[in-house]
């Protein structure tokens, strides 16, 4: 008998979480106080504590089939009277399993969540064969514009380490044109931190003070 009631209370208990379980899911959980509202998230749920679970079908027929059985099982032991209160339970038991049959699939409620990103390209300065190259093709020109411009089409498409540009920097006599080779390089240098380590590629103090101001440009 201690079962039976326990059932029965499960039983009357259903429509109330299922109505809480719908409210639950059409209302964003609040954020604490002061803090903004989440945006929404279009492609996957968020993540809730309220009172909607998710079930297996199979396994909730099963232990709603029990649940009859036993209700038929108490309606036996009941006289006339008894059994005309206990028929608004077993209409609330057919509403229960009508609407576990009726309930779409889990699949086909939630949209898939989205693919991972993809990985961040992996940034490489420049291979030692191809700034030998960019060495060579900036040693055979005459001018420091023919050399900047050698080195401008060069910065497209690597990137260098300090180091790095101390070598593309000795191809160049004059400090207006070594501190505009720093400038037109200061993007793809990926590590501007060691910058001091060109200090001796110039002379003076207040050029040294303007390397430093290129370097610490973003």
């Amino acid at each position: 008998m201690k079962a039976l009631i326990t059932s029965l209370a499960l039983l009357f208990a259903l429509p109330a979480l299922d109505a809480h379980a719908q409210a639950d899911l059409r209302r964003p959980p609040r954020p604490p106080p002061g803090q903004p509202m989440p945006a929404p998230q279009p492609h996957h749920p968020p993540h809730h504590s309220g009172a909607q679970v998710v079930v297996d079908r199979q396994e909730l027929n099963v232990r709603l089939a029990r649940l009859e059985q036993l209700l038929k099982e108490a309606e036996q032991r009941m006289n006339r009277q008894e059994r005309n209160k206990f028929r608004a339970a077993r209409e609330t038991l057919d509403s229960v399993q009508e609407v576990v049959k009726r309930a779409p699939l889990l699949a086909t409620v939630l949209p898939p969540p989205p693919p991972p990103p993809p990985p961040q390209p992996v940034v490489r300065p420049i291979s030692d064969s191809e700034l030998r190259r960019i060495n060579d093709s900036i040693s055979r020109q005459s001018f420091a514009e023919d050399k900047m411009r050698v080195l401008v089409s060069a910065a497209q498409h690597h990137y260098f380490l300090v180091s790095q540009v101390g070598q593309l920097l000795s191809h160049f006599q004059f400090t207006q044109d070594k501190l505009a080779v720093v400038r037109e390089l200061r993007p793809y240098i990926l590590d501007p931190r060691n910058g001091h380590t060109l200090y001796s590629y110039f002379s003076f103090s207040s050029d040294k003070k303007r390397l430093d101001e290129i370097l610490a440009q973003h």
